[in-house]
């Protein structure tokens, strides 16, 4: 169990806000989920997510469903992780393998790892499926929710170290594709330090972190009108609301290892939050509050042992001249 003591100043908050505090990871409506599964219990009883809680309470969360759970259906797992999906017919799938590593593709709207209460919505437990039920591939990175692109999985001992051994000596290079408010007009570099524990929002410290792994690199490739932007990406259609930003970037963000939120965070320090990223300031976002969703694509992975490409499913509704743009700079 993993537990946490409710503080005085949530006093009379739902047990579904103050559960944020232990799950960070995790939107509204799977903290929601997880108390109406009963697998959240205030004082020793089981509560729904309603309940007002109370400074002194003691909330608990099962860490993992149990290890027999069934797993769903390919039918289920699809349906339940589209739900709410502005791209429906994007699916996990294998992208380039080696030997010893796995290149997967995680569409947006998926978790990476298993969550409690949901065994099956995840892309590690598509695994056998992708990569075959005899292969026993272990993840060795995530990616957010909202975020979609290249994942990597270890097929064997020698792929964990590979892929462990170019992260710690710099040689790996992820190239992501990002949706930004505002126009930026020349190339940045944050290198600020990023304040993690604990926290379901990322804080950029003042200070520069000392190793360039951290960094985030930021190089606008074209600056658009955010009017067609929502028109081409139909996000009036699926309820978006807010105020309309002044121009969108579409620009690629390099890192070299990378922490938890770190190209959302730096971003929005920039003064350019992904579109759509209402956790770090966007204007417009998705019109329901337990509804995340932005465009940020990982979708360049080199290194040593593996070099893997995937491009986003939105840049075809992009103008062609732009989306060429992207794609060359993936794969420059």
């Amino acid at each position: 169990m993993t537990r946490l003591t409710v503080l005085p100043e949530e006093n009379d908050v739902r047990l579904d806000r103050v559960l944020e505090r232990l799950l960070p990871g995790m939107g509204l409506r799977g903290r929601r989920r997880l108390c109406e599964l009963g697998l959240v219990e205030v004082n020793g009883r089981p509560a729904p997510p309603s309940r007002k809680m109370r400074p002194g309470d003691v909330a608990e969360v099962r860490e993992a469903a149990p290890a027999d759970a069934p797993t769903p259906s390919a039918e289920t797992l699809a349906a339940d992780a589209h739900h709410n999906r502005l791209f429906s017919e994007d699916n996990p799938r294998l992208v380039t393998r080696t030997p010893h590593l796995a290149a997967v593709y995680k569409p947006a709207s998926m978790h990476t790892e298993a969550l409690a209460g949901k065994p099956g919505v995840s892309l590690q437990s598509m695994l056998p499926k992708i990569l075959g039920e005899a292969c026993r591939a272990t993840l060795l990175n995530r990616l957010d929710f909202p975020t979609s692109g290249l994942t990597t999985a270890a097929l064997d001992e020698l792929g964990e170290r590979q892929y462990r051994d170019a992260q710690e000596r710099g040689l790996t290079v992820k190239r992501y594709l990002a949706l930004l408010e505002g126009a930026l007009e020349h190339d940045a570099l944050a290198a600020q330090k990023l304040l993690l524990k604990n926290r379901s929002r990322v804080l950029v410290e003042l200070d520069e972190h000392p190793d360039k792994r951290r960094h985030t690199e930021v190089h606008p490739l074209a600056v658009l009108d955010a009017a067609d932007i929502c028109r081409r990406l139909h996000l009036k259609e699926h309820g978006w609301t807010g105020r309309l930003p002044s121009a969108v970037t579409l620009a690629g963000c390099t890192i070299l290892k990378g922490a938890r939120h770190q190209i959302r965070a730096h971003c929005s320090a920039l003064g350019h939050p992904l579109l759509g990223d209402r956790r770090y300031g966007a204007q417009l976002h998705p019109g329901e509050e337990d509804d995340e969703a932005f465009f940020l694509h990982h979708g360049r992975l080199i290194m040593p042992a593996l070099d893997a490409l995937a491009l986003p499913v939105w840049l075809p509704l992009l103008d062609g001249r732009t989306a060429a743009q992207a794609e060359r700079w993936l794969k420059s």
